[in-house]
């Protein structure tokens, strides 16, 4: 008689009491999402100046001194009270500003009091210092209107309205999503865990550490290493084409935001190879014998996974994972958690 092959015919549960547990552990991972993201509303105007630092630092290695990367006043949720709220008029920074400092619209000049009353038409006193300094303040609409423009040439620019408001929620989003990832795994791990027999959980018990571990040094290698050297790299290429550069918010928040990502997701090489070698469809003589094509597939993956096109950026990701393909081999051959399984 032949065998069924019906996916629940070995557990003791019904295919809806499974539908019924995914339903639940579905249900609080996303209630764990909505809190994290709410909590890091509160956090997202530190997180987003977090997120535009490398690009303020290559930048201002470029000479760009006057990159202003200014921390919100007041958080998130001020604000929108601040718009809700029939008191939310703002005390005119001029009433507290000190009197001696100029204003928007004003400029202050320094020449000397011979070119000053030649310029006037009048005659120096015998007893005055030609080239005694004399200070004039202009007051002119048109200097607002220009330091204005200033100011704007040095800030991440945006190209529509809607852009800063919705690169704000992307980023509190992803930095939520990053604070209940381990919430929304150990919900994933609670429903896999009731269908997995009790040596196919030590195996879980071993290497998810391992994997979460080898996605954090992935993630932090990612932005403190090839995200920086990958903006140094690109800027610096643009000023030796002679071209201006402007950052975009979107654009590079994208980038800012995908680089940590893809680099966590690339480090997890090692838990693949070991994954294929417990399973029985590699093992580490063909490993070994075929670095070569690992190194090929490598160098696509670093290719397809960094979000610039340059070369350099492949570089920087490729030769992490080639270190990683040899730590891999080396986890194989350690076997922990038992000896392989291969398939039937």
């Amino acid at each position: 008689m032949a065998r069924s092959r019906d996916l629940f015919d070995d557990t003791s549960m019904t295919f809806g009491e499974h539908l019924e547990v995914l339903r639940v552990h579905v249900f609080r991972a996303v209630l764990g999402l909505v809190i994290a993201v709410s909590i890091t509303l509160f956090f997202g105007d530190r997180i987003f100046y977090w997120l535009r630092t490398p690009v303020e630092k290559a930048m201002k290695d470029r000479g760009i001194e006057n990159m202003k990367m200014d921390v919100p006043k007041e958080s998130f949720f001020a604000y929108l009270k601040s718009l809700v709220s029939a008191k939310n008029i703002p005390a005119k920074e001029t009433l507290v500003a000190d009197p001696l400092a100029l204003r928007p619209e004003q400029l202050r000049v320094v020449v000397k009091k011979s070119e000053l009353l030649k310029a006037i038409g009048q005659p120096a006193s015998s007893g005055d210092d030609p080239d005694d300094p004399v200070s004039l303040l202009i007051s002119a609409p048109e200097f607002a209107q220009l330091r204005k423009v200033v100011d704007d040439t040095n800030k991440i620019t945006t190209l529509k309205m809607e852009e800063g408001f919705m690169s704000y929620m992307k980023v509190c989003f992803f930095a939520g999503l990053l604070l209940a990832s381990p919430w929304v795994f150990y919900q994933l791990w609670l429903f896999i865990a009731a269908g997995l027999y009790p040596h196919e959980r030590k195996y879980v018990h071993v290497y998810l550490p391992m994997s979460i571990v080898l996605f954090l040094l992935g993630a932090m290698a990612g932005y403190f290493y090839a995200f920086p050297l990958m903006l140094d790299f690109l800027i610096g290429f643009n000023d030796w084409l002679g071209i201006g550069f402007t950052p975009r918010l979107s654009e590079y928040i994208s980038m800012a935001m995908l680089m940590p990502l893809m680099f966590g997701v690339s480090f997890q090489l090692p838990m693949v190879m070991v994954f294929l070698e417990r399973i029985g469809v590699c093992s580490v003589d063909t490993y070994k014998k075929n670095w070569r094509i690992a190194v090929l597939v490598i160098s696509i993956a670093s290719m397809v996974l960094t979000t610039s096109p340059d070369p350099w950026s492949m570089m920087l990701m490729m030769v992490p994972l080639l270190l990683l393909y040899v730590f891999g081999i080396f986890l194989c051959r350690f076997r922990i958690g038992g000896p392989a399984s291969p398939i039937r």
